[in-house]
């Protein structure tokens, strides 16, 4: 019998699972975003970038094996100056402007990349020591954003492009726009009462394909994670919890307002 009956696939709880997804984010532990069947199909291993550590990296490169990337918010991303990649290199790329035409991709209108950073404190940036360090300041320029009124210079000064972290933009208005991990990932740190910002890595299987949904919540199963599903995220976020428009921020004194 199932440790974790409520992993059972066909009766997950999506209330439950939601408010446990929190606790779990709160306190620093990984959780799994399956998407949707008719989109990716895909499930990603979910941390908040604040405790993105250099185990939990390591735990994303061993057992999930996507692209590590991390996430802001657009109204962040505008006040960094962090452009979409396919916008900033399609008008600066001389003769290969078809190349950053998005319109046949096969799970959305358009991704959600933006620029690879490095944080200046690491090496070459790629290992799991790197890229935590690299994540973690993000995270934390992200939280000091209303009070830093050096915050464009403090990023250039902290960090530099191209590097091995992979920066995803989640659309303002959230799931009125697109509906993807960088989304889903971003709104439920939001929720959290977290920095909104995910350290997010699509889970991998050994068929050479992208894990199933059954396979990631065999792997949930099996390691104790919360698997929380796409659709669950999008019914909490319509019936008000939320809408993008605010949360609550979480910090060793407690918690304060981080304004949307």
């Amino acid at each position: 019998m199932s440790n974790y009956p409520y992993l059972n696939i066909n009766s997950l709880d999506s209330g439950f699972m939601w408010e446990k997804a929190l606790s779990d984010l709160r306190a620093g532990t990984p959780v799994l975003i399956f998407d949707f069947e008719g989109r990716e199909g895909e499930t990603d291993m979910v941390i908040a970038s604040q405790f993105a550590t250099p185990d939990v990296i390591r735990r994303m490169r061993k057992d999930a094996g996507g692209l590590i990337c991390t996430t802001i918010r657009e109204k962040e991303a505008r006040v960094l100056g962090l452009p979409l990649m396919q916008e900033s290199l399609g008008n600066a790329v001389a003769g290969l402007g078809d190349l950053f035409d998005q319109s046949d991709l096969k799970y959305d209108k358009s991704s959600s990349f933006s620029l690879t950073i490095n944080s200046r404190n690491t090496f070459t940036g790629i290992s799991d020591v790197d890229r935590s360090i690299t994540a973690r300041e993000f995270s934390d320029l992200i939280g000091d954003m209303d009070s830093d009124t050096r915050i464009r210079n403090r990023f250039q000064e902290s960090f530099r492009s191209p590097g091995h972290v992979h920066l995803l933009i989640a659309r303002e208005g959230y799931f009125s726009r697109r509906k993807g991990h960088t989304e889903l990932s971003t709104y439920v740190m939001e929720e959290a009462g977290l920095i909104p910002t995910a350290t997010i890595v699509e889970m991998l299987s050994d068929s050479g394909k992208s894990m199933t949904r059954q396979e990631a919540l065999d792997y949930a199963e099996r390691n104790s994670l919360t698997f929380i599903e796409g659709k669950a995220i999008i019914e909490q976020w319509t019936n008000g919890q939320g809408n993008g428009l605010g949360g609550i921020r979480s910090s060793s004194s407690g918690t304060s307002p981080f304004p949307a």
